[in-house]
């Protein structure tokens, strides 16, 4: 017996070993379905949900954008886009390289989106845009080789006139990450406003995105829908641009890199903005390669640069106007005053030339003749600081208003602004360079646009607008004294009514106006303008309204390296202001 009890010791070590070990399995298991059931069962749930159903954005259509005639400036057309579930499918690399071969979408770029996508489960991922009907078919074709596949119908935004209102009515761009997380509404695959009317008037276009939980086989077909969220599409949008004068504009300019900009003198309401060179904005409505942005970004004729607001340049004489009437203003002048111009005068020891010899001018005729001498002496009675405060108050070197992003401020010379920005003294030679619009002095052609509305309308300043808005703020009073304005308007008159005005050639309208040359480089004696390499010459400027005294709109013209004001921009503006005429 005792021999029998002692043979059971093994036997019993070995049951306590398994024992064990079946409590460690059981242990192991139990775990692991905690971990599965109560851990992970948002994950797993959403799983075995996507295994036949599947959540699928549904696009806004934006809003259209339309003349103030009601032709259209920014369409919609119905798309198809190529869509990847990246948790559905067996082998990315083997996806990206069907769809490349298949000319559906570059496996570079998918797989560079699934790497944007981030974590986000079951999201899908945009691999291609704006399919044809034949690529449509060949995924469909393959569809039970590679279920992670779909096809959706979506809106691809179309800019019928393309350059022609580029700069103004804008384009789109993909939606950024920081833009993502604050606006959990918005899809990894949204466009949103770039530039221009686009983005300022963004959440008033691009509606609000849906959703479909569609039911799908083992292959990706889908069988039906479970439920749907629809989109709310965007609100039209009708500008104050005039179509048939934004043509006219453009065509006249023809190949020279420059802007025009029109206004209502009343209202505000901007009529013209044509930048040029420009640009197709079509290629921005889908994802823009690589190359297009560098030959777009590269081109030296720079047609991302909107010269309307952007461009800031020296107004040359437009802005004797202005200093006239800071004069009178100031009673440093009587609108009788006079001086002489011998072609030339001497001031702080340094000549200062004029452009021909003009005999004894008044207020009147060193408008008409547009004489510097005239201006470099007013411009010492002024001094600095009076031409400064003369075109703040016509708000140059000020923003607009007109709310398109990166407009420029322009700049006004002044002895605090060389201290802090130049770090160097302000000299008295640069007040009389400042006198006649050269120097540190910059405006852009919408400023000097709003600026010649201010002297048509009888003294308001306007803030221009591209959308009519009846809670905007009205034109603001500049309490001038009518007497002045009138003399000085009067001088722009002669400046196309006068016998010897500069900008004769307009002599068959009911205009007032103001030519300017803006120097780019100091000529040398003996050297003309037309020897001179392009990138040298003098910008070609001139602003007008018509009719003169019951005014109907402002016309502000810009060449680049165009030459002289009168005989290059005032034609130009001439086609424009007629125009408008003929249209009423």
């Amino acid at each position: 017996m005792s021999r029998l009890r002692e043979d059971l010791g093994p036997l019993r070590r070995r049951s306590a070993v398994l024992f064990a070990a079946v409590l460690l399995t059981l242990s192991a298991l139990s775990l692991r379905l905690v971990q599965l059931q109560l851990v992970h069962c948002d994950y797993w749930r959403m799983m075995s949900e996507n295994n036949r159903v599947r959540r699928l954005p549904v696009p806004s259509s934006r809003g259209r954008i339309y003349d103030r005639r009601g032709r259209v400036l920014a369409d919609n057309r119905a798309t198809w886009d190529l869509l990847v579930f990246p948790d559905e499918a067996r082998d990315l690399n083997r996806t990206a390289l069907f769809l490349a071969r298949a000319g559906l979408a570059d496996a570079a770029t998918m797989l560079e989106r699934l790497t944007e996508r981030g974590s986000v489960p079951l999201a899908p991922v945009v691999a291609g845009e704006g399919l044809s009907w034949s690529q449509v078919a060949r995924v469909r074709t393959h569809q039970s080789d590679f279920p992670e596949l779909s096809v959706m119908a979506g809106f691809r935004r179309t800019y019928p006139l393309a350059e022609l209102t580029a700069h103004t009515v804008g384009y789109l761009r993909p939606v950024r990450q920081d833009e993502l997380d604050a606006n959990p509404e918005l899809s990894p695959s949204a466009l949103v406003g770039a530039t221009g009317i686009e983005e300022q008037r963004d959440r008033f276009l691009s509606g609000r995105g849906g959703e479909r939980w569609m039911i799908a086989n083992a292959v990706g077909q889908q069988l039906g829908v479970v439920r749907e969220q629809p989109a709310s599409p965007g609100n039209d949008l009708t500008t104050t641009l005039d179509l048939e004068l934004q043509l006219t504009a453009a065509r006249a300019l023809e190949d020279a890199a420059g802007a025009v900009v029109a206004l209502n003198p009343s209202s505000g309401a901007v009529r013209v903005m044509v930048s040029a060179p420009s640009f197709d904005p079509n290629v921005f409505t889908g994802r823009l390669s690589t190359e297009m942005w560098a030959t777009l970004r590269d081109d030296p004729r720079h047609p991302l640069h909107n010269r309307c607001i952007q461009g800031a340049y020296p107004p040359g004489s437009t802005i004797k106007p202005f200093l006239a009437l800071e004069g009178l203003e100031q009673g440093l002048i009587t609108p009788d005053w006079s001086v002489s111009c011998p072609g030339s005068i001497v001031l702080h020891g340094h000549p200062f030339r004029c452009w021909r010899r003009h005999g004894r001018v008044s207020l009147t005729k060193s408008l008409e003749e547009s004489c510097d001498v005239f201006y470099y002496l007013l411009g010492q009675k002024l001094g600095i600081e009076g031409i400064a405060g003369g075109l703040e108050r016509f708000a140059f070197g000020q923003r607009t208003g007109i709310g398109l992003a990166n407009e420029r401020p322009g700049l006004i010379g002044t002895p605090q602004w060389s201290e802090e920005v130049r770090h160097q003294p302000w000299y008295p030679g640069e007040t009389v360079s400042v006198s006649i619009g050269q120097g540190p002095v910059l405006t852009t052609t919408l400023q000097l646009a709003r600026a010649f509305a201010a002297l048509a309308n009888g003294g308001r300043l306007v803030t221009p607008r591209l959308v009519e808005d009846p809670t905007a703020p009205p034109p603001r009073p500049l309490h001038l004294d009518g007497a002045h304005l009138a003399r000085v308007v009067e001088g722009l008159r002669r400046v196309v009514q006068g016998p010897r005005g500069t900008a004769w050639v307009l002599a068959d309208l009911p205009a007032a106006g103001k030519t300017g040359t803006a120097q780019v480089a100091r000529l040398q004696e003996g050297v003309s303008l037309d020897e001179l390499p392009h990138h040298l010459r003098h910008h070609a400027w001139f602003v007008g309204w018509a009719p003169v005294d019951a005014p109907e709109i402002v016309v502000a013209v810009l060449v680049e390296h165009g030459g002289g004001g009168g005989s290059v921009a005032a034609p130009v503006a001439g086609r424009v202001l007629r125009a408008a005429l003929d249209a009423r």
